[in-house]
């Protein structure tokens, strides 16, 4: 319940055993479960998997905790950065699979908005992409990044999902929110 202490003791066992990759990794979670910062949360997972005999999960943890906060861009980053220097299959390929997410979150806000100004011009949502197709706002069928076609859902935030058939299904909860402005 004092997480500053809690952090303030583990940089102390860090600065006198700097081996201890334990230590900044219970600082990330010390940091995402008490303060919910999650920037300061990811910075102590990748500090923590860059350390010797760190588990590999540790950086992949930094890049989900980014998008939690709502960073895709620098959960991007970090995600691109797993992929091109992933030491196994399955890291490369959940690092591939989070990139391609992230690419279909940023189209689904782009999807949520076009439906928002066809919501204000018609009165009422659209009942299929048609009927954004018809009104010019759209020039076919959107697809997600695999080529599976988006789908509207009055239940989803902004209206749009990827398709429970798409191999993005299901989107993390850790990357739905929405994107951070560019800085």
């Amino acid at each position: 319940g004092l997480p500053d202490q809690a952090v303030s003791l583990l940089e102390r066992g860090l600065a006198a055993d700097p081996s201890r990759w334990e230590f900044a990794m219970d600082a990330g979670f010390v940091y995402y479960w008490w303060l919910q910062d999650y920037g300061q949360a990811s910075t102590w997972f990748e500090r923590a998997g860059a350390m010797p005999g760190a588990p590999w999960w540790l950086r992949s943890m930094a890049a989900s905790v980014l998008a939690q906060g709502g960073d895709r861009a620098s959960s991007r980053q970090l995600w691109r950065q797993l992929y091109e220097t992933a030491e196994n299959d399955w890291l490369r390929n959940n690092a591939e699979l989070r990139l391609v997410q992230i690419d279909a979150l940023d189209q689904i806000d782009g999807l949520a908005a076009v439906v928002a100004r066809y919501t204000g011009m018609a009165g009422r949502a659209p009942g299929a992409w048609q009927d954004l197709v018809r009104t010019g706002l759209l020039p076919g069928v959107p697809v997600d990044p695999t080529g599976t076609p988006y789908v509207l859902d009055p239940a989803e935030p902004g209206g749009v999902t990827v398709s429970r058939t798409s191999r993005l299904y299901p989107l993390p909860a850790t990357l739905l929110k929405k994107a951070s402005p560019p800085s």
